[in-house]
């Protein structure tokens, strides 16, 4: 071997692992790259630093890497540069003194398994791998930071315990378990776990209810007094045992529009519609109104079948009846002294009671027109009684006790 040290790649001698660092053949220069990219190089461009070659005390001289090795008359047979006292080469090398020779060690029998014969004739071409001359900027590999900074190509430090690492995964944990904890509750409220799906408000929500006075279909008020209508020409009895009597405001619609002038009213249920109305059996009684045609007693049934459908008919909230369906009972004509009326009579149902919380199902009306003689507008009588009102009996009562003045 030729007493100089031939030039080229050798790991780094300041101790970086995996580094390796260009020695020009008379010094150590600034142009290293990583060992990883050299495992399937030529053995003559990598290996322990050049045994002749002083360990640096600082930082590499300036001087740019070469283009190739220098010339060299002969072909010397290399058996690797010897390793300096006191230096380690990178773990992929082994430790100076181990049993493992290093990848660019010759082979047990001395001949070496490379030649080095010099650079060819001519300027050389600058590889990939070597420094360009000029300004020193460091290579893409390098980093251009201070000592102690990792590379890109090498391990960073470990994270130190609390780091924003374990803060991430405990959040991402969390997140997970609120995720998993939403869906189960959707699961829940479906009913897909824990059984049946709950029921709905119209369902989970009992109907109210409203007490359910005592009745006796056939029993009857008692009789105490007479009301007498001079108005209308009629009278009919006064009752008791919740009845009690009402005198019409005249200049109310309820006087000029229907023509009722006197009535008795009696509550089966308070505040039936949750604003404080009332619900009644009710008598009244007045003159058949202009807006109803009448001619005479042939004109009887006629005449009551239209007003009383006017009356039934009429809408919430002006309306005397809630929303129903009805059965026509009867429809009669009648005698009542010597005048000729005719009786109609009908039965109301509210299929919305019960879920509305009201104590009656079903309401009796009737309505009673009578003929007054010639040259004047017939009485009426209209009573209307509720399924629930205590004594079922009164509408008949208040029928046979009715009398033309």
């Amino acid at each position: 071997m030729s007493g100089q040290i031939p030039a080229g790649w050798y790991h780094d001698p300041y101790g970086t692992p995996g580094l390796l660092r260009y020695w020009d053949g008379g010094q150590w220069t600034q142009a290293t790259q990583p060992s990883d990219e050299w495992n399937d190089a030529e053995p003559t461009q990598g290996g322990a630093a050049p045994a002749d070659a002083p360990v640096p005390s600082g930082p590499p001289e300036s001087s740019p890497a070469p283009s190739g090795p220098p010339a060299s008359s002969g072909s010397p047979a290399l058996s690797g540069p010897p390793v300096p006292a006191g230096f380690s080469p990178d773990a992929g090398a082994g430790q100076p003194g181990g049993s493992t020779p290093p990848p660019w060690m010759p082979p047990a029998d001395g001949r070496p398994n490379w030649n080095w014969d010099g650079p060819p004739a001519g300027p050389a071409t600058p590889q990939p791998w070597q420094a360009s001359k000029g300004p020193q900027t460091p290579p893409p590999w390098q980093s251009p930071q201070g000592p102690g900074t990792p590379q890109p190509w090498q391990t960073g430090p470990p994270q130190p315990a609390g780091s924003n690492t374990g803060l991430l995964w405990a959040l991402g944990g969390g997140g997970v378990v609120v995720i998993v904890l939403i869906v189960l509750v959707a699961l829940f409220a479906t009913g897909v776990l824990g059984g049946g799906p709950e029921p709905s408000s119209a369902t989970a929500a009992p109907a109210p209810t409203a007490t359910v006075p005592s009745v006796n279909p056939t029993g009857r008020s008692p009789v105490t007094g007479t009301i007498t209508d001079d108005t209308a020409g009629v009278s009919y009895a006064q009752l008791g045992g919740g009845w009690q009597p009402q005198q019409i405001d005249p200049n109310s619609p309820f006087a000029r529009e229907r023509g009722f002038s006197r009535g008795q009213i009696a509550v089966v249920q308070n505040d039936y519609n949750g604003s404080g109305g009332q619900y009644l059996a009710s008598v009244y009684s007045g003159r058949l109104p202009e807006s109803v045609g009448y001619d005479g007693p042939e004109d009887l049934q006629t005449a009551i079948s239209d007003f009383a459908r006017s009356i039934e008919t009429e809408p919430e909230p002006t309306g005397s009846y809630p929303s129903h369906t009805r059965e026509d009972l009867e429809s009669a004509s009648r005698t009542i002294g010597d005048h000729k009326a005719h009786l109609v009579r009908f039965r109301l149902s509210f299929p919305q009671a019960a879920s509305r919380g009201w104590n009656f199902r079903s309401e009796t009306v009737a309505f009673v027109l009578i003929d007054q003689g010639s040259g004047q507008r017939p009485s009426v009588v209209w009573i209307t009684v509720p399924d629930s009102h205590g004594n079922g009996g009164d509408l008949d009562l208040l029928l046979e006790s009715i009398k033309v003045l």
